[in-house]
């Protein structure tokens, strides 16, 4: 393989100003108590200071996104993907029935600056596993208006290179949380929520048919592009693409079982030759 010179230096992220996330206000008492009954992850200790991640998801177990959820005192702050806060927003009005509950579009009160593996006064947690500081400014506060394109670029090659699943690309409503490899949004130990039932029973019966795996070609290969196999059956789907030098890096969400079988497939589209080089899979199941 050709322009592999690259690889040895993917490196994370330091500083993102202005990191494009969508934001929702949360205002009313039961919003702690709402959340918890409806996302993934557990909120009885969420208090003011805390940042919690958690995930949206269906009724059928599909993801609607990943987000993470922040206690301000007088109100909660939820930092969604970009482009997702309409959906989000509707999504949760959709179970806001008796609750005394208001949601706002703040993304013209705050923007969200994020400082990878360095240790702030800010929110601590983690993005997709990597530790992370989040720092929430105001208007005055704001640095630039949009975020140099170079910057964007070397973090969605890290993003790929790395597993991170992305709004739009990986964390659609094809997906479930499970086959993105995203065990650790959810507390196994807590009551329902919003798709758990599927959830648990994809768990509980080792029931995941999918993972997400990284993939390279030295032949151009576009996001959605199907992916077969020598006999030209359909094993995946391409879902991100980055070209570096003369290489192009990606991810996919492929069937487990040529996850493990098979080096290289093809794109149905061009038939250009591709290598399936990791698997992003915490646990691996052999019911497929």
């Amino acid at each position: 393989m050709t322009g592999t010179m690259w690889r040895n230096d993917v490196p994370s992220p330091r500083t993102i100003l202005r990191f494009p996330f969508g934001l929702i206000r949360m205002t009313g008492n039961e919003s702690v108590d709402f959340l918890h009954r409806i996302t993934s992850n557990d909120f009885t200790a969420f208090t003011s200071g805390n940042i919690q991640k958690t995930l949206l998801i269906t009724d059928k177990g599909r993801i609607l996104d990943a987000v993470w959820v922040i206690h301000r005192g007088d109100h909660i702050l939820m930092l969604t993907s970009n482009g997702m806060t309409s959906d989000v927003m509707q999504w949760l009005n959709k179970y806001i029935v008796m609750e005394e509950i208001e949601l706002h579009d703040a993304g013209v009160e705050y923007s969200v600056d994020i400082f990878f593996n360095q240790q702030y006064e800010f929110y601590q947690s983690d993005y997709f596993g990597f530790p992370a500081s989040f720092r929430i400014a105001v208007p005055s506060e704001f640095i630039s208006d949009e975020l140099p394109a170079t910057v964007m670029e070397e973090f969605e090659l890290w993003r790929i290179w790395n597993g991170i699943p992305k709004a739009k690309k990986e964390l659609v409503n094809e997906f479930n949380p499970l086959e993105l490899n995203l065990w650790d949004w959810i507390n196994f130990s807590k009551g329902c929520y919003i798709g758990q039932e599927v959830i648990a029973r994809l768990d509980a019966y080792n029931k995941i048919q999918r993972c997400l795996c990284r993939i390279s070609s030295e032949a151009k290969i576009d996001a959605e592009e199907i992916l077969i196999d020598d006999v030209g059956a359909v094993i995946g789907r391409i879902t991100s693409v980055v070209q570096k030098e003369n290489e192009y890096i990606g991810l996919a969400v492929i069937r487990l079982q040529w996850s493990k079988e098979l080096h290289q497939v093809r794109s149905k589209d061009n038939s250009a030759v591709v290598t399936l080089e990791k698997i992003f899979a915490k646990r691996a199941y052999g019911n497929t």
